[in-house]
């Protein structure tokens, strides 16, 4: 059974940015998660497929145009790679031959409403450092306006700092303490969490990410940044939320002040508290005004 195990956790390695997501926690009840991502201010997230294949998530900014990470857009072909873990062998997938998707093979789902992609622009930042991540945005033009569903409004402020944020994407789902129970079960997902902290590259002399930790409701040892106090629907996105948003109410208004970008996992973290004490990341949006109004002017 240790031999399995350390398989199904070394293959998350490769695989989380495409199957874990919407991580809640393990002594809420799923359906209240379920219900916040199923109010009317978060119909502007949509799911993005690559002919039939669910790929990741999106947020509509203008009737026309739509917000997502860059690297749900990148293609890769993957070969297996035997990697040691604690003496034990396993194999691990290593991804090469990076490329842009097609954009003839992507196309959009709000609401029971489907639209294909007129243009696909990626950040050139995010091309030029595949490697690095950095400016993990993408912005998409649709052949034909969405119609009744709002538009997020896209923060302009740098004040995100400490913000309460709710995040909304679809992807898989599960308790936060059973790794083992998380799967693929086409849902859309709506979480709370805090902006703890702000960092990641560079971009225009600010730091371009937004980071969330996932605390536990009794534990102290999993809190990595800021208060160890977790929010009533505490939770992380990542793999199919990518792309996603995230959401403060400033004012009495929504606006979105992140696109999810994903994060990392820590096997040592994940078995001693399962994805308890891990991070989210989110692309900080208000980075991004005046590039988003140079495309879409």
């Amino acid at each position: 059974m240790k031999r399995y195990r350390v398989i199904i956790l070394t293959l998350s390695l490769s695989s989380f940015f495409l199957f874990f997501s919407g991580i809640i926690r393990h002594d809420v009840d799923e359906k209240n998660y379920l219900s916040l991502a199923n109010q009317k201010e978060f119909n502007c997230v949509g799911r993005i497929y690559k002919d039939s294949t669910s790929s990741g998530s999106c947020v509509l900014i203008s009737d026309c145009f739509v917000l997502s990470a860059a690297h749900v857009f990148i293609d890769s072909d993957t070969r297996p790679d035997t990697i040691e873990f604690n003496g034990v062998k396993a194999v691990s997938y290593v991804t090469y031959n990076h490329r842009v998707t097609d954009v003839s093979k992507i196309y959009l789902m709000f609401n029971g409403q489907k639209v294909k992609v007129k243009k696909l622009l990626l950040h050139p930042n995010y091309l030029d450092s595949l490697t690095k991540g950095s400016c993990d945005i993408a912005l998409l033009e649709l052949e034909k306006t969405i119609h009744n569903i709002t538009p997020a409004k896209v923060n302009t402020a740098f004040d995100e700092l400490n913000s309460i944020v709710v995040g909304v994407g679809y992807g898989a789902s599960g308790p936060a303490n059973r790794p083992d129970l998380v799967s693929q079960q086409n849902k859309k997902i709506a979480g709370e969490n805090v902006i703890d902290s702000i960092g990641g590259q560079i971009y225009l002399d600010r730091e371009s990410l937004l980071i969330c930790d996932f605390d536990h409701p009794t534990r102290n040892d999993c809190n990595k940044i800021g208060s160890p106090v977790p929010r009533p629907l505490e939770y992380i996105c990542s793999g199919g939320d990518s792309g996603g948003g995230l959401f403060r109410n400033k004012n009495n208004a929504w606006e979105l002040i992140g696109i999810c970008s994903g994060s990392g996992v820590d096997i040592n973290q994940l078995m001693k508290s399962g994805y308890y004490g891990h991070t989210m990341e989110g692309t900080r949006v208000s980075l991004f005004t005046n590039w988003l109004s140079l495309q879409t002017n």
